[in-house]
């Protein structure tokens, strides 16, 4: 009698624990689903978005200056010649102009009397996690397109060129998912996205086209 009790409890026991590792095995593998699933829509943000950034020829107040001035007019002449749709489109157009490009840059310095070297290129680059007015792009590799001044030494500006020409991010996206990874409340499945990339991304720039100097 004794030894079917024993038995009895060894059997609840086991059943217990195999109940509870079929629950765990489960709730992992959901939990996997779901993390790849953020981590498509984050890899699927980052090829539909195109980013400006604008980088001053150092950090004094007339070189920051000369930055704005140059961020004002690059944005005045996408908003005037820019007419893309997609990411392509925008990178494509972008490729094509970068003597435009250049060129307005250099005619926004010479507006406030002053002259730096000017270039205008297309990179592959790791950006931080970047809070806008209108939302958040998560941290991962983008492509850009970049302005130096001078050597490029001086704090940046960036913003989203595509979608939204850096006026608003947030339904410019054709997949409701990458609205709402960049547009959402701050919550788990940015941070999925945030997380992998700060310990994968590739922090190198890769110089994708570049305009001459």
């Amino acid at each position: 009698m004794k030894t079917t009790t024993l038995s009895r409890r060894t059997m609840a026991a086991w059943c217990f624990t195999l109940s509870l590792a079929l629950v765990l095995c489960l709730g992992l593998q959901t939990a996997l689903g779901w993390g790849k699933t953020q981590l498509d829509t984050g890899a699927a943000l980052a090829a539909d978005t195109l980013r400006l950034h604008i980088r001053a020829a150092s950090d004094s107040l007339a070189d920051q200056t000369d930055k704005l001035a140059v961020r004002d007019a690059i944005l005045a002449l996408l908003d005037a010649r820019c007419p893309a749709q997609s990411q392509a489109e925008a990178l494509r157009w972008a490729a094509e102009h970068l003597p435009a490009l250049e060129w307005a840059a250099q005619s926004a310095l010479a507006q406030r009397g002053r002259s730096a070297p000017v270039r205008a290129s297309l990179v592959e680059m790791y950006f931080d996690t970047t809070r806008y007015p209108t939302g958040i792009l998560p941290a991962g590799r983008y492509q850009a397109l970049r302005i130096d001044l001078g050597g490029g030494h001086g704090r940046n500006w960036w913003c989203v060129l595509y979608p939204g020409l850096c006026r608003s991010v947030c339904g410019g996206y054709a997949q409701p998912a990458e609205n709402d990874l960049v547009c959402g409340e701050y919550i788990l499945r940015f941070r999925c996205v945030e997380w992998w990339q700060s310990l994968t991304a590739d922090r190198r720039d890769k110089i994708l086209l570049s305009g001459i100097r």
